[in-house]
């Protein structure tokens, strides 16, 4: 057996029996925080990869036949239902004074969102032996985010321009009782740490193939990014928020004749269980507007990554183009209350449960220039490449935010 024959066994082996670990952030629904595909050569197999990037968004994908805004991925904002939730903390219903004609009634509120960010990313790779090479990657970021309330119905409420004033008011004052800042962020800070190992290698003129580059790659999340704030709603993490993580990753690469590749990139990923204070549900509010500040157990669903592309090399003196599509689907979480002893008032969290799951589409376009095709002399000849991650709507995207990104980075191979 070839030695690229052994090596695609024990690939199959090591994908069918041990292929339950996680990579990267492929599992933040707010933003596209994929690594780059590189082509990798047997004088330069190593390389890092700096990354200039900004990113924006105003809507999110409900499914593929409805929009709304970032926060409502976690369902609608129904005023009525968080009054009710503050009973259940044994207090008065803050609608009595002013509006008992409203209770009972659906009091919607569509959350306008905003969301941007500006950052710098970086991915190392060594290659140690032919067959092993070990990286890591992460990203430092400026996030600004705000959510804007707008009374969705108030024909239905029959109220006055002045007593909308007032709901509005009413509804600052409620979030403000159970602990909620006003829902806007701004912060920097630093992503998850990716740290991983790969297994691998190169073939050429094998299978009918200029080339064929293929590895399996494990690793673990390294929970130092940014999370959440439970006290503001507008905030978002900058990775797992909080949750270490492992994965399994396999990649191919396959040169079908001089200067044209296609490839694929799959993981299969699992964040760890973690209990820290959060924000429960305890009659159907919208999650992001829990009333009840408690410790509760979040076990983090499991993630499934595809990712095909196509790669042009040297179209014309050293520019190339690359198509990627990238597929995200993030299973339910399971989140639980973690009181001990008797939990009053109850929680009810099926509802933010059935919320949890999501699944995101990426067509990234790469316009590249490779200076090793021009220079005579290649001690330093990096790539330099433009990027742009679309979001799509094609097979089956659901409850994540339409964030489109634009990088600008260099890679250099050593």
């Amino acid at each position: 057996m070839s030695g690229f024959n052994r090596f695609i066994a024990l690939l199959f082996f090591s994908a069918t029996v041990s292929f339950s670990v996680w990579a990267m952030v492929y599992d933040n629904q707010f933003f596209p925080l994929y690594a780059r595909t590189y082509s990798r050569t047997y004088l330069k197999p190593s390389n890092i990869i700096p990354d200039l990037f900004l990113m924006t968004a105003n809507d999110a994908a409900l499914n593929n036949d409805e929009s709304s805004g970032i926060p409502e991925i976690f369902g609608k904002y129904d005023q009525n239902k968080l009054a009710n939730a503050i009973v259940e903390l044994g207090r008065p219903n803050p609608l009595q004074a002013e509006f008992p004609q409203l209770i009972g009634f659906n009091i919607l509120w569509n959350m306008k969102s905003k969301l941007e960010a500006q950052g710098f990313a970086l991915e190392y790779n060594q290659q140690v032996t032919d067959h092993f090479s070990f990286g890591f990657n992460f990203f430092a970021m400026h996030v600004f985010s705000r959510i804007n309330f707008e009374l969705a119905e108030p024909q239905i409420l029959s109220i006055t321009p002045e007593q909308m004033l007032a709901l509005d008011q009413l509804r600052r004052e409620m979030q403000q009782s159970i602990g909620l800042e006003a829902p806007k962020f701004s912060r920097g800070g630093f992503s998850d740490i990716d740290l991983y190992f790969r297994f691998g290698g190169l073939w050429e003129y094998t299978y009918k193939f200029r080339r064929i580059d293929a590895g399996l790659r494990i690793g673990t999340m390294i929970p130092t990014g940014l999370t959440r704030q439970v006290n503001n709603p507008a905030s978002v993490p900058f990775g797992g928020n909080g949750h270490w993580g492992v994965y399994g990753a396999l990649d191919l690469e396959f040169e079908l004749k001089e200067d044209w590749k296609v490839g694929f990139y799959g993981r299969f990923s699992k964040r760890f269980a973690k209990k820290k204070l959060d924000r429960l549900t305890l009659a159907g509010e919208q999650p992001l507007f829990g009333a009840l500040l408690a410790p509760a157990n979040i076990d983090p669903g499991i993630n499934i990554v595809a990712a095909p592309y196509i790669r042009v090399e040297d179209i014309r003196d050293g520019l190339g183009i690359q198509a990627n599509y990238t597929y995200v689907n993030h299973f339910d979480d399971l989140v639980t209350d973690a009181r001990p002893g008797l939990q009053i008032p109850p929680t009810e969290l099926a509802p933010l449960n059935s919320v949890t799951d999501w699944s995101s589409e990426y067509l990234t376009l790469n316009l590249f220039y490779d200076f090793a095709r021009v220079r005579v002399d290649k001690t330093f000849a990096p790539i330099v490449s433009l990027m742009w991650d679309i979001p799509i709507q094609f097979f089956g995207t659901e409850r994540v935010s339409k964030t489109n990104r634009i990088s600008l980075g260099i890679i250099y191979s050593y």
